[in-house]
């Protein structure tokens, strides 16, 4: 995504917000995974601040015994390109992956 998609999806989105740093961490890991950091929407500087922005709030918001689910899924959730899909934020205590409940495959509908 270019700089203009980005400040159009995280214009009501302050500034330091755990959710937009969502989004910045998330678009960051995207463009590295695709070998795309000269395109990114985001910077290095950003996604660093980004990171201590959420560190700092899972810190303090989990206790000893939180665990984020991780879902088995073959790649970014084909379900919502633009915002995030409800299965990329689900705490559970279990340790297994399995197939995310949102996956949509578009060669199994």
């Amino acid at each position: 995504m270019n700089r203009f998609e980005f400040d159009a999806i995280t214009s009501n989105l302050a500034e330091g917000s755990v959710k937009r740093a969502c989004y910045v961490v998330r678009e960051y890991i995207r463009c590295e995974k695709s070998g795309n950091l000269d395109m990114c929407a985001v910077s290095k500087e950003e996604f660093d601040s980004a990171l201590d922005i959420i560190l700092a709030f899972s810190y303090q918001t989990s206790d000893k015994d939180t665990l984020a689910e991780q879902w088995q899924c073959e790649s970014d959730c084909r379900s919502n390109n633009r915002g995030f899909c409800k299965g990329e934020f689900q705490i559970d205590n279990a340790r297994s992956r399995k197939l995310c409940k949102y996956y949509l495959d578009p060669d199994n509908i």
